[in-house]
């Protein structure tokens, strides 16, 4: 029985409850000045691709480009995180100088420049103020498709490191005439929950970090029941510039992987309404779960653009070659891309393709060997 979308459904509504207990936790007392010289006042959430976060109490979370901001005056701890990987703990105070942040850190103050900073966390003592948490829903529909998308994600941020926590689900529900004219409805269910810690190296120039990380995932499309997956790395980044950055990880990860029999509930007239052939699993001997081992390579890069229009471009990608079964690969590859037509208007699209080299070996020959989505459309911001 497939319940993993009914329990992922009670975990994004209890992020939401959580979220909206949570979200007056924070008193909004920092002050921003812009290049204009006015003033705006909340509390920062965080800074990055050169988009400051700012909670307020009037607007909710604004996003106010870097290159605007002059000031930042503000009684709370926060990392900087500089284009030479330092890594800086303290409060930010004012100054008359324009473009340039003091920076209160134990033992006196650092003056920085605006572009040196590539990254900016808020470092709090209150559990509630430490959590960052997003959940969105889409749904798609026509009389022969329904899509529905759920996602959520957060960060736990402390000194020294980040957990981060991601999740996706995406139910699509078709239906078409087969060859003897008669309707076949066909669900398609894919997900994907991913847990991680990144463990700074040093307080210095921290380009490098350690990793752990948990991922829960399924995909009907590929005839996945359910995969789990733990591992440890090491990761670096390479590029850390104020609107680009390049970040590799690499390690070793343990699998357990459960692929569909015929006798699924609800698969009984195939996938995507063709039969399925089970005479032959993966693993020759009828069982249906294997574990293995396997390596991770993860690429992460964030590119934005401060042009007149501006341009952000993000690609996750993932490669998992199997060290149990040779030749064996699997991956994904995620790519958003945002781009300012006007003031308050974005083109966006998103991109996301998932690949197995396995699939069509666990003896159902009408299972591809990959699967993807494309979506696209205008967004206005106020």
């Amino acid at each position: 029985m497939r319940f993993v979308p009914t329990v992922a459904c009670v975990a994004l509504w209890c992020c939401v409850t959580l979220y909206s207990a949570i979200a007056a936790a924070h008193t909004k007392t920092d002050v921003i000045t812009v290049e204009n010289g006015d003033t705006i006042t909340g509390a920062i959430d965080s800074m990055t691709a050169g988009k400051l976060a700012l909670n307020t109490d009037y607007a909710g979370v604004i996003k106010i480009k870097w290159r605007e901001v002059q000031q930042i005056d503000s009684r709370y701890v926060y990392e900087v995180r500089l284009d030479d990987g330092e890594r800086l703990y303290g409060r930010f105070a004012k100054t008359e100088e324009r473009s340039v942040l003091t920076f209160k850190v134990r033992g006196g103050e650092r003056q920085l420049d605006l572009e040196d900073i590539v990254e900016i966390r808020s470092i709090e003592e209150q559990l509630v103020d430490q959590l960052d948490l997003k959940v969105t829903s889409t749904i798609y529909a026509d009389p022969n498709a329904v899509t529905l998308s759920l996602s959520t994600s957060g960060t736990y941020d402390t000194r020294g490191g980040r957990t981060g926590f991601s999740g996706r689900i995406d139910d699509n529900q078709t239906k078409a005439l087969n060859a003897e004219g008669d309707t076949v409805k066909n669900t398609l269910n894919s997900s994907n929950f991913t847990l991680y810690r990144e463990f700074w190296r040093s307080r210095g120039a921290a380009q490098s970090y350690r990793v752990l990380n948990a991922v829960y995932s399924s995909n009907d499309a590929l005839g996945v029941d359910h995969r789990f997956s733990m591992g440890v790395g090491v990761g670096r980044y390479f590029i850390q510039e104020l609107g680009h950055e390049l970040a590799v990880s690499t390690g070793i990860q343990g699998v357990q992987e459960r692929t569909f029999s015929c006798d699924e509930p609800g698969l009984g007239d195939g996938i995507n309404g063709e039969p399925i052939d089970c005479v032959n699993p993966k693993n020759g001997d009828g069982d249906l779960i294997d574990n293995a081992a396997e390596m991770f390579f993860n690429m992460q890069w964030h590119l934005y653009s401060f042009a007149s229009r501006d341009m952000d471009i993000s690609m996750v990608g993932n490669a998992y070659p199997s060290l149990s079964e040779w030749g064996d690969l699997r991956g994904d590859l995620n790519l958003m891309l945002s781009w300012e037509l006007f003031p308050s208007f974005y083109w966006s699209i998103n991109a996301r393709t998932e690949f197995d080299s396995s699939a069509d070996q666990r003896g159902q020959l009408k299972i591809d060997t990959t699967d993807y989505t494309i979506t696209t459309g205008i967004t206005w911001s106020y």
